[in-house]
């Protein structure tokens, strides 16, 4: 082999490699559903209702009337058409899901005007509709998801850094505070609270990976995603590898 076509030769691997990192479980999800597999869609909707109901509420919804919006997200992703629409090589399948939620709450608030003018309903004043809410919030709720997801895994995966974490992050206790609980030495807790975020970082990136197509939708994301989480989110992009 000449080091021309060796060259080629590692490129093409690499290639493969990259490609071969992405079989989506989103996407063969996907591809399960439009066969009508029932299990495939009740399995999407457990993994992806959270942020969407979230995204609801924050749109204005009551907690009732976001339940009926979320169901009505996910009836509309299998019953009607979106899923058949749906092009893994086009787009984010983030901003797909959030355009859907919106058009749904949307056509609640003008169900609610057109009732509203028919006397039906109580005054707009009182409905507390949101003048603007950008599809950033959506970005934010779907962020919290990921991380929720992935704080899950670590939870199972590493249950001391979970542990740990779990205080230091959420609970925002010291150092000191947290060997005090756990009966181990502050040295431990700072070893606990590196590791446990590079790996929470790791699984986070997971998470991401599962619902992106290729290799550069990923870094796409990742770098989308690094911006929402604002000076914080820096390490979810460093040393972008396949691995």
């Amino acid at each position: 082999m000449t080091g021309l076509s060796r060259i080629r030769f590692h490129k093409l691997s690499r290639q493969a490699a990259k490609m071969h990192a992405f079989q989506s479980t989103l996407w063969s999800l996907i591809s399960l559903a439009r066969k009508g597999e029932s299990g495939a869609a009740l399995h999407f909707g457990r993994r992806y209702r959270a942020p969407v109901l979230a995204y609801c509420q924050r749109l204005g919804l009551r907690a009732e009337e976001a339940e009926d919006a979320t169901q009505e997200v996910m009836l509309r992703f299998f019953c009607r058409g979106v899923i058949q629409r749906a092009d893994r090589t086009r787009g984010r399948f983030r901003s797909l899901l959030c355009a859907v939620a919106r058009n749904v709450v949307r056509r609640h608030w003008e169900r609610q005007r057109a009732q509203k003018r028919h006397g039906l309903t109580e005054s707009l004043s009182n409905l507390d509709v949101p003048e603007q809410v950008s599809d950033d919030t959506f970005d934010y709720e779907w962020l919290r998801h990921l991380i929720d997801l992935a704080l899950l895994r670590l939870s199972d995966e590493s249950p001391q850094y979970y542990e740990v974490l779990r205080r230091f992050l959420l609970e925002e206790m010291s150092h000191a505070r947290i060997a005090e609980a756990l009966d181990i030495s502050t040295c431990s807790v700072k070893n606990h609270i590196y590791r446990g975020k590079q790996k929470l970082i790791r699984l986070l990136r997971d998470e991401v990976r599962d619902y992106c197509h290729h290799w550069d939708q990923y870094a796409e994301e990742l770098h989308h995603l690094a911006k929402v989480m604002g000076t914080t989110g820096s390490e979810l992009t460093a040393s972008l590898t396949v691995a």
